[in-house]
């Protein structure tokens, strides 16, 4: 009797279950918005959450499916979501009404989990408060006068390479482990104040943990996914977005570096100082009322996702850039001439003001920024009130959540011409592009951005200016094949080239 029981009640469970499926289905058709076929439980995005391909790649297949359209819906999983596509509405809903759309996604763990507690998923007044203070950090003044970081890690990239090529000559080289170990040496210094070693060192603690952020295991890949596709059991005790051995690495050295500091009365231009200043004057208020503690664990917070964002954007940015360049030895041989040119008026020193001179080296940068954006989509929640989209009938509720693919918009050739070539001259005239957004749009733009931007063109021109990178066996070609199991844009099979060093130097 009591299997019998146990099966009806199963199949009820079973059929209760279906239903609600279907039913969540069914919220773009009730609305009359364009949307693909969604599949039971797995919505339009079946490959990403078997980690088939990565979230830029589903998206940009819906994008496909929505072709002539100014937006649709999808489904990520069980949620309903809308896709933007037209030019014009993205700048509206990023930049002009910006008011119904300044927070990222409402994660439930958010006031539970302190290291979840950052500025990526802050919202609205703690939000714009925490970003006015951390942009001190990150300004062009500051950037400028804490440069000699980047100097110093840039002669010891050249060492390093060097040495590599002494060790086998005309070696082929992984560039994203390569210059991992240069823009985790510089974030460290420059936002923390530590000397890493992972350029000297490839096992050295920092790089280790580096290397486990955003690792393509797929333990690590499905619990980051699971944060985006499904943000309530993430809920679920125990998980994270990043491991355990992640943040408790920078719980510690959060911990370590404040203690050291204040025993030693150290006083360093960074953001640990930045964060210990705020931490002294107790609880900020922001201008709405609303109070931040600035707890050790919320230090902590900040350093790490500044920590793991700063390498891996980086990094991927410089990877994939030297990449193109040894594919396109045109476009090298032209940036190397470039550097030589500028380098020659200034010592033979990489600096800041070098940098500013060297157009066509930037003009590079934004070329492989537009074919590979390392956040290859944008998102925003619907919040305060419900939005009208303009110019339709469709009525966002609050909590709705809005997506821009920035892969497919880099690679529309309606925007850009023959997209899927390496193509810096179309950048000649700046960046003023209204699809080009590799940083971001609106007021939530990539607070990194000028540093990033700084670091990344003096790593290709140290490396430019002693050494020549070419294709082999093992390079993936392009536009190259992206790794599934990462958030961040990432190449399937690594980025192998060959190193040599220059066949002449020029004369300073």
């Amino acid at each position: 009797m009591w299997l019998w029981y146990s099966l009806v009640l199963l199949a009820v469970a079973a059929a209760l279950l279906l239903l609600y499926l279907h039913s969540v289905n069914q919220h773009w058709r009730k609305l009359g918005i364009a949307h693909p076929k969604p599949q039971l439980f797995f919505g339009n995005t079946r490959r990403l959450f078997l980690l088939k391909e990565c979230l830029p790649e589903a998206l940009d297949r819906v994008y496909h499916q929505l072709e002539g359209l100014s937006f649709g819906g999808f489904y990520l999983m069980t949620r309903p979501c809308l896709l933007l596509r037209d030019v014009s509405l993205i700048n509206r809903i990023f930049v002009g009404d910006f008011g119904h759309f300044h927070d990222r996604m409402n994660f439930p763990q958010y006031k539970k989990d302190p290291m979840m507690q950052h500025l990526c998923t802050m919202g609205g007044s703690m939000w714009k408060e925490m970003r006015l203070r951390m942009s001190q950090v990150f300004s062009v003044g500051h950037t400028r006068r804490v440069f000699f970081v980047v100097q110093e890690c840039c002669a010891r990239l050249q060492k390093s390479v060097e040495a590599a090529i002494r060790r086998q000559p005309g070696c082929e080289v992984e560039l994203k482990e390569l210059v991992s170990s240069f823009t985790t040496d510089v974030i460290g210094v420059y936002a923390f104040g530590i000397e890493c070693g992972a350029i000297d060192d490839a096992n050295s603690q920092f790089r280790r943990i580096s290397s486990m952020v955003f690792d393509t295991s797929a333990t690590n890949a499905f619990r980051q996914i699971l944060f985006l596709i499904l943000p309530a059991l993430a809920a679920l005790p125990g998980m994270s977005f990043f491991s355990t051995a992640v943040t408790e690495f920078f719980d510690r050295i959060s911990a370590e570096t404040v203690q050291y500091r204040v025993k030693n009365k150290v006083l360093r231009d960074d953001l640990v100082h930045l964060m210990m200043t705020l931490k002294q004057k107790g609880l900020l208020i922001t201008e709405e009322g609303e109070s931040i503690e600035i707890s050790d664990k919320f230090m902590a917070a900040q350093l790490h996702i500044v920590f793991a964002l700063g390498f891996e954007m980086t990094s991927t940015a410089m990877s994939f850039c030297l990449h193109e360049l040894a594919m396109n030895p045109g476009v090298q041989t032209k940036a190397r001439v470039e550097v030589d040119a500028v380098l020659s008026r200034h010592g033979g020193e990489i600096t800041y003001e070098a940098l500013q001179e060297m157009r066509y080296l930037d003009m590079v940068v934004a070329e492989t920024l537009r074919l590979y954006p390392p956040m290859g989509f944008l998102m925003r929640q619907c919040t305060g009130e419900p939005y009208q989209v303009p110019g339709s009938d469709l009525r966002l509720r609050v909590g709705d959540v809005v997506y821009v693919p920035l892969l497919s918009l880099h690679r529309d050739p309606r925007l850009f011409p023959e997209p899927l070539r390496f193509n810096p001259e179309r950048f000649s005239g700046g960046h003023a592009h209204p699809a080009y957004l590799p940083f971001g749009a609106g007021p939530r733009t990539c607070l990194g951005q000028t540093f990033s931007l700084v670091e990344v063109k003096a790593g290709l021109a140290a490396l430019l200016s002693r050494f020549e990178f070419w294709g082999c066996a093992r390079s993936a070609g392009s536009p190259i094949p992206l790794e599934p199991r990462k958030v961040i844009l990432a190449a399937a099979n690594g980025l192998y080239v060959r190193v040599t060093p220059r066949a002449w130097l020029p004369v300073n």
